[in-house]
């Protein structure tokens, strides 16, 4: 993936570390404040470069209104803190490459944005691979994040075989869905006006198909998602959400809400869109 910057990956990691450390007590208070009883905390950290963040956290806004799931969401990696993880439910994910898609500033109007951080550091990716591990966090894995190739241990969370591919935009039907799962059960078909087909393939034997999808200008059939189970967590992979197109189909935020739900180890509520 190209940057404007020209700082290597291993400036990135320091500089990141360092302005997560210089953020101290200007963490956002929700952050920092202890979970109330009963309460259910959602992490949604998506978009860059090729990917509208802003789009995707109105629609997921919208799927999880009447959940009663308390929502948080992210554009920069710093604020993305073990301590703060520890605190988290679910995480869903939407995110590729090898830093933000820009410098996080608090300021309303700035002159010279700030390096970014660098995006999925050591230390993050351990934090979500334990949390899900050896406290059951759910993650759910959307679109480009199984494709993060350099971060091999996640990619082994989420059985995903870590190879180079490339899809073109195109209209998207997914089809085949597994019955006896209860995040597919029911579902016959759904048309993706707009997205990418993406060659992902699944690489343990522990995984569980859900649906495949066929890029109906290519005419290719792929995976569309699986889940897995690691330790005390869940993991889904759903590989639809280039464009906003899966975000917006009433048909296709069931299954995120039901991929919420199931990876969470909780029942799955009727579907009540916002």
């Amino acid at each position: 993936m190209s940057n404007d910057s020209e700082l290597s990956r291993r400036s990135f990691f320091t500089a990141g570390a360092a302005s997560i450390a210089a953020m101290g007590a200007g963490m956002p208070e929700a952050f920092a404040e202890p979970k109330k009883p009963g309460e259910t905390r959602m992490l949604y950290f998506g978009g860059d470069y090729a990917h509208n963040g802003l789009g995707q956290e109105k629609y997921i806004r919208q799927t999880f209104s009447k959940s009663g799931i308390r929502l948080f969401f992210a554009q920069a990696s710093r604020f993305i803190t073990p301590e703060f993880l520890a605190t988290v439910d679910l995480l869903m994910m939407n995110r590729v490459g090898d830093f933000d898609p820009r410098g996080y500033s608090a300021e309303g109007l700035v002159e010279n944005r700030p390096e970014p951080d660098a995006f999925l550091t050591p230390e993050m990716e351990k934090a979500i691979i334990d949390n899900v591990r050896e406290r059951g966090m759910g993650f759910v894995a959307l679109h480009c994040t199984a494709g993060n190739l350099d971060n091999t241990e996640l990619m082994k969370l989420i059985a995903v075989k870590p190879h180079k591919s490339g899809a073109i935009r195109q209209p998207v039907r997914h089809h085949d869905f597994n019955r006896e799962h209860p995040i597919t059960q029911g579902f016959e078909s759904i048309e993706i006006e707009l997205d990418e087909n993406l060659p992902k393939e699944i690489d343990d034997d522990k995984a569980v198909r859900l649906f495949m999808s066929t890029g109906k200008t290519e005419g290719t059939t792929k995976n569309g998602g699986w889940c897995v189970e690691r330790d005390k967590g869940r993991c889904v992979v759903l590989l639809a959400g280039h464009t906003l197109d899966s975000y917006k189909d009433k048909q296709y935020r069931q299954i995120h809400w039901r991929a919420a739900h199931w990876a969470m180890h909780r029942d799955i509520p009727p579907f009540s869109r916002g």
